[in-house]
């Protein structure tokens, strides 16, 4: 604790000394003629600028001795780089192109080019994740190939990766670790869409980087970029759907002055029972959401901070049977849930001569209210405090080719229980994990390793109760765990091994239920001798990229040992099933392979396909519970040039498919599930203004054919509730950016 006390005071108490600079001049690679308003953008600081008129740069303010640059205009291959700092002018000569930047992937080592990692990451800009106006944060990522989500209703969804999820999947959000009761199958993700500017998703084990609970992957979101230099940047947004009669509205504000960097975003979303095919309203699957975000930046020549604060507010209704109407009233009715979360996060860096300190200090609070027979008093309440904190120490051993990274995580939670009704303990958990991960990069090659060790203290002191009694439970788990991979380019094609493995202790719900699980109306009996879920994993991929074609293949196979799984007992209490949780060897294995072909001779057209694919089943060859379906996602996608003397342009126009194969491959309390086919359309442009700025504009329909279907990974789908009829939406947005004289 003083080592970590001496750390956290250094970086608080730096010296504020004068930023740096970094001058540059961008022009056309063929005529050597300047190239206008070229993003200029530094990943690690979220702000950059935009080139003048004869191609100018300045970047002002300017941390480190080093930093990573990205270039990017429509038409031209975009640039990537690292430069020095306070250096003369710099030179950059940018060519036509056709696809676009790959960009920094912040969650990995270092911070990486996507095509660069050795481990399987995909990173997508939520621009592109919502352009089929999805309802939730939760249903826009599964546009990302290999991810899934497991639904109840229209509004709650937990995301499923490679096939696990719930406590095998870790998120972080504004820099720290989210926790939110994620244990149970009716809660959701807990994080809103507004202020996020893209997702990166994790695929396997990654406990190595983020600690226990990662054996299954991780989803991080990053945070929307601080504007430009010297730049003020305000929009609102409103979207219409009508199979919810639901709205969705967003405002932002960003500026920049020197060295002080600030973001504000909100949104207010409200839902209507969604519709069916035949056109009846799934009663009570009504819900909304408040959110609210900022983020306050600030730094010199070696040193920089971040303070980031976020309060969402999600209302669901929750549904019990099968039971449709017409009305659209969106007053909750019992039962439903309410459901609020703070996120609180520090973040400093500090710039030494050769190396970097980063230390994020986290606290979440998660209430959950569960409301059954009362408006006033919670039936199940749940009070979870969550602390974390997060160092890293990144070491250049060799400038040019070696690189280490020592690090240090923990998290205290306290988790109280304040309703009538109690499925688990209060419980107090505490986690500790250091781990090292050396980086090798010469030529062509790319090697990267790590090792791990954790602790975990679970301690209880029972409750007693009426209907349920929890004895006193204490113990602690250990665990290492291990990374090794490597990379290598050849021509155009890129290939990639990894091995990986991933250690987590069971969650308190294994551990200790006992009681009926709210939402699913199963009496839940948890297991104190559980020993430590253990997952090993292969990946392997390859990528092949040349001017209009791109392909990639990535396949996988997971053994996790001692993997933990509900199962019901045939028995019941006080008319409620009786479900027991339990352990075996568990295998996972499949992939996923996309390719996007991009025609020489029409350079507007895209053509991009995907597959997914799992398989899970135990050592007896049964087939593991909640699995998704195959899929296989399609767009046709046009992209029109813009010419900026023209004020309403059509910017590009999908046509998207999603077939899922039927799932016959169903778990012990499961049943099969038939193939579909979704079919959904859209356009969107902008609408440029003299004065006011400049409109965005969307429109489409989701579910074209109004498809009858029920996915196999939802909550609904023992009752019988179809998901989610036609959906037609509108969507427009107000963008105003004023800028200021530099200094």
């Amino acid at each position: 604790m003083k080592k970590i006390f001496s750390i956290v005071l250094l970086l608080s108490t730096v010296h504020i000394i004068l930023g740096q600079s970094i001058i540059g001049r961008v022009l056309d690679q063929a005529s050597k003629a300047p190239i206008p308003y070229v993003q200029v953008f530094v990943p690690e600081f979220k702000t950059g600028t935009v080139t003048d008129t004869e191609g100018r740069f300045v970047l002002r303010n300017i941390a480190g001795n080093k930093v990573h640059l990205q270039l990017s205009y429509v038409g031209y291959k975009s640039i990537d780089t690292t430069v020095q700092v306070n250096t003369k002018e710099l030179t950059f000569y940018m060519s036509e192109g056709h696809f676009k930047l790959e960009e920094v992937v912040v969650s990995v080592p270092g911070g990486k080019l996507q095509g660069d990692n050795i481990t399987s990451v995909e990173r997508r800009q939520m621009k592109e994740l919502q352009v089929t106006a999805p309802l939730t944060l939760a249903e826009a990522i599964t546009n990302m190939s290999g991810v899934e989500q497991r639904t109840t209703g229209a509004g709650i969804g937990k995301p499923v990766i490679r096939g696990l999820s719930g406590n095998r999947i870790i998120t972080y959000t504004q820099g720290i670790r989210l926790e939110n009761q994620q244990w149970g199958d009716e809660h959701g993700l807990g994080v809103g869409s507004v202020g996020i500017e893209s997702v990166e998703v994790i695929k396997g084990p990654a406990s190595l980087l983020y600690g226990a609970d990662a054996l299954g992957g991780v989803i991080y979101f990053v945070d929307e970029r601080y504007t430009n230099q010297n730049t003020s940047e305000y929009f609102v947004q409103s979207k219409f759907l009508s199979n919810t009669l639901g709205t969705i509205n967003n405002f932002g504000f960003k500026t920049s002055k020197n060295r002080l960097k600030f973001n504000l975003f909100g949104s207010l979303s409200s839902q209507a029972d969604y519709q069916i095919p035949n056109g009846s309203r799934v009663f009570n699957t009504r819900f909304d959401e408040k959110n609210i975000k900022t983020s306050i930046g600030y730094g010199v020549k070696n040193w920089n901070t971040n303070v980031r604060y976020s309060f969402l507010r999600n209302r669901f209704g929750i549904v019990e049977d099968a039971v449709y109407g017409k009305s659209t009233d969106r007053t909750f009715k019992l039962p439903f849930q309410v459901i609020d979360n703070h996120n609180l996060s520090i973040e400093n860096s500090l710039y030494l001569q050769k190396s970097k300190l980063n230390l994020i200090l986290g606290y979440t609070n998660n209430n959950r209210k569960e409301l059954e027979d009362s408006y006033q008093v919670s039936a199940l309440g749940l009070f979870l405090n969550t602390y974390t904190y997060n160092f890293k120490w990144n070491i250049p051993i060799e400038q040019k080719h070696i690189n280490v990274i020592i690090g240090s995580q923990g998290m205290y939670q306290d988790n109280k229980n304040t309703g009538t009704e109690v499925l688990i303990p209060d419980v107090e958990k505490t986690d500790a994990g250091v781990f090292t991960v050396v980086n090798y990069k010469k030529n062509n090659l790319h090697l990267e390793g790590g090792v791990r060790g954790d602790v975990r203290k679970v301690n209880s002191k029972g409750m007693f109760l009426e209907e349920s009694s929890f004895s006193p439970f204490s113990n602690l788990y250990k665990g290492g765990t291990f990374s090794g991979g490597a990379k290598y380019k050849l021509g155009k094609t890129k290939i990639r091994l990894n091995v990986s493995s991933g250690f987590r202790a069971p969650s308190t719900s294994e551990l200790l239920s006992n009681g009926v699980q709210p939402g699913t109306g199963r009496y839940v009996i948890g297991n104190t001798g559980f020993k430590n879920e253990n997952a090993t994993q292969f990946d392997f991929g390859i990528n092949y990229e040349n001017e209009h074609l791109k392909f990639s293949a990535n396949p996988f196979y997971n053994l996790i040992q001692n993997y933990i799984f509900l199962a019901p007992t045939g028995n019941s209490i006080a008319e409620h099933p009786v479900y027991k949780y339990k352990q075996e060897t568990a295998f996972l294995y499949g992939g996923e392979t996309g390719v996007h072909y991009h025609p020489h001779n029409y350079h507007w057209l895209h053509l991009e396909s995907n597959l997914s694919v799992v398989v899970a089943q135990n050592s007896e060859g049964t087939p593991l519970p909640f699995i998704p379906q195959t899929k296989i996602n399609t767009t046709i996608r046009t992209e029109l040039k813009q010419k900026d003397d023209k004020q309403f342009n059509v910017k590009s126009f999908y046509v998207q498919s999603i077939y899922k194969f039927n799932q016959k491959r169903v778990g012990y309390f499961e049943t099969k599930t038939v193939d579909y086919t979704l079919i959904n359309i859209g356009v969107n442009g902008s609408l440029q203004l003299k004065k006011a700025g400049r409109f965005e504009w969307e429109t489409g329909v989701k579910n074209l054919l109004n498809q009858r279907y029920i996915d196999h990974l939802s909550r609904f789908k023992n009752m019988g509730i179809p998901n989610p009829g036609i959906n037609f939406y509108v969507g427009i947005k107000l963008n105003i950016t004023s800028v200021s004289n530099t200094i």
